[in-house]
């Protein structure tokens, strides 16, 4: 049986992880309000900027087959940097969807894949 790696982290490293997160966190975009319009089946988020982001619920890993009264239960993780659906137990990083990323890198792939058999079919 292989040996098992152990793993120390010493308090000064610790220390300097927090307070490289602290030095970063400036540049976090934090949403301030989270809510589901059944009207455009979409995420709504109003960042601190004021800027306003509509994500299409398709696209989010996790919520497709929601029902929406458990899409309007959204929690604000990390002062506003993540979104948790407690009814569901899925989580989103804000920094994630702002970039276009809407769940794992295989969800990515089945996104991809179905845009392009749509275009194929258009």
């Amino acid at each position: 049986m292989p040996e098992i790696a152990a793993v120390t982290t010493t308090d000064d490293e610790i220390d300097a992880s927090i307070e490289e997160a602290r030095r970063l966190e400036k540049y976090d975009r934090r949403v301030v309000r989270a809510s589901y319009s059944g009207g455009t089946d979409s995420i709504i988020l109003i960042l601190e900027n004021g800027v306003t982001l509509s994500v299409p619920r398709r696209l989010l890993q996790g919520l497709t087959k929601a029902e929406p009264n458990a899409l309007n239960n959204i929690e604000l993780l990390g002062r506003g940097t993540g979104l948790y659906w407690p009814e569901m137990d899925v989580a989103h990083l804000v920094s994630g969807l702002l970039a276009g990323v809407y769940g794992s890198a295989r969800w990515m792939k089945h996104l991809q894949l179905e845009t392009e058999e749509s275009r194929l079919s258009a």
